[in-house]
């Protein structure tokens, strides 16, 4: 029997690597004869570097940054096909740990996640693919386009590089220098959200408060959001006036995932030329996923609170859409630390184990290895 193990990290207390790992030894105690394939993943968010780095060979560079309150902070930048495909996580430059207790999403700014670009360009990257999880900003991503060479002015056509509470401030912007600095490059985002920019499902009514902004900021960080994509949306309008362009011009703000990662998402769309995709789809086509499903018996996946949003984008919905899209039928069993709701267990999910089974959550984290050993062995057991 061969087993794929791919899950999740479980926030807090295990890896998805350490899951592999103990998942491994538990069940080789009652059946040594087991094998198995370890494919830690993630959805775009904390852990993506690092899952497809064990998958794809890839070599880490260190290059130092401001985080997103323009401190310096050293982070990584991932480079895979001999430095043509560079993989960055945004969040190690513009995510909230690095700032925990100082959240402000009117003051914090993406410039890092620029210079992690910068960076990875200057070192013979074309494609680069970016993880927008985790952040602390709502600035549409315009600070990451000024560390490219994009240009920003106020009323008084003083320039400056924007944040979630100056948005409004914008009057014009030059972005020549930016489609200079990127023009051999492609981008693509990996979001596992499908936010528009602005509105009641946007970047700052979604997102905002969980990173420390109270009723009346989210309205104004909301306004900032529309009167930045406007901004844009003029500037595209005039640049097709000026070649004589036949092309319709596009509001990149109404586009799915232009509300991820504090807007970062827009300016993807609207600055870099990019696209956005699901992010669990593309770990799964990193790690060729559908080829490997092929050899093995059952699929193992898990993360730290399973409820109906897993089954929505992230890590455990996408692993069963590809199973039910190959036609392979092999089952698939999750493991999590918290069981919430769910309306219905979908198809050719066979199991869900709360490997936690009521405890304490400071008491379910310090124990998580020793409650999936014991999980794990009572599913085999069961299985065999």
């Amino acid at each position: 029997m061969k087993i794929l193990l791919a899950p999740d990290s479980f926030k807090g207390s295990l890896s998805a690597k350490n899951f592999c790992t103990v998942f491994k030894k538990s069940v080789q105690k009652i059946c040594s004869d087991i094998t198995f394939d370890f494919l830690p993943v993630a959805d775009g968010g904390e852990g993506t570097l690092d899952c497809l780095l064990s998958a794809m060979q890839g070599t880490i560079e260190k290059c130092t940054v401001k985080n997103s309150l323009f401190e310096d902070t050293e982070v990584p930048v991932g480079f895979f096909d001999n430095k043509k495909t560079a993989v960055i996580e945004a969040a190690f430059a513009n995510g909230l740990p690095q700032i925990k207790g100082r959240e402000n999403p009117e003051v914090t700014t993406t410039y890092g996640v620029g210079q992690m670009i910068s960076f990875a360009i200057d070192h013979g990257a074309e494609k680069i693919i970016l993880t927008l999880g985790g952040s602390s900003t709502n600035d549409c991503g315009l600070g990451m386009l000024s560390a490219l060479g994009a240009e920003f002015y106020d009323k008084e056509n003083k320039s400056f590089i924007p944040s979630g509470g100056t948005l409004c401030n914008i009057a014009k912007i030059n972005l020549s220098n930016l489609k200079s600095k990127i023009r051999n490059t492609t981008f693509i985002g990996m979001c596992d959200v499908k936010n528009p920019l602005c509105g009641e499902n946007g970047c700052s009514y979604i997102f905002a408060p969980q990173k420390g902004a109270d009723s009346e900021m989210v309205k104004r960080l909301d306004e900032g959001c529309r009167h930045a994509a406007e901004i844009f949306l003029q500037n595209q309008i005039e640049n097709l006036r000026k070649t004589n362009s036949t092309e319709t011009k596009i509001d990149f703000s109404l586009s799915e995932g232009a509300g991820a990662a504090g807007g970062l998402g827009f300016a993807i769309l609207a600055g870099l030329n990019g696209t956005l995709r699901s992010g669990i789809d593309m770990v799964l086509d990193l790690c060729n996923f559908d080829e490997r499903i092929k050899t093995c018996d059952y699929i193992v996946t898990g993360e730290g609170s399973f409820d109906y949003q897993s089954l929505m984008g992230k890590v455990i919905g996408g692993i069963i859409s590809r199973v039910q899209t190959s036609n392979l039928k092999v089952p698939v069993s999750v493991f999590c630390g918290k069981l919430g709701q769910i309306k219905s267990k979908p198809e050719g999910l066979e199991d869900i184990i709360e490997i936690s089974q009521g405890q304490e959550l400071s008491y379910a984290l310090s124990h998580a290895s020793e409650n999936l050993e014991k999980a794990a062995q009572k599913w085999i057991s069961k299985v065999i």
